[in-house]
């Protein structure tokens, strides 16, 4: 099969972040067909680790003990 190269320009879809410094093209493991794997935007990767944290201290009462 011939090789095809393109340009493409990636977006985060929650934050419109530029990832195409954290995007590479792969080929997937079962049928070996082109792929792209993308690591998560940093900005989303901290909201949703600030949202974790502030879930999980509105777990824990006054005395660091769960509920």
């Amino acid at each position: 099969m011939p090789d095809i190269e393109v340009e493409i320009e990636v977006y985060c879809a929650k934050c419109g972040e530029g990832l195409c410094g954290q995007t590479e093209a792969v080929r997937t493991h079962g049928r070996r067909a082109p792929a792209f794997r993308v690591t998560p935007c940093q900005r989303c990767l901290d909201e949703k680790y600030d949202e974790g944290f502030e879930d999980g201290k509105d777990s824990i009462d006054d005395d660091g003990i769960d509920p």
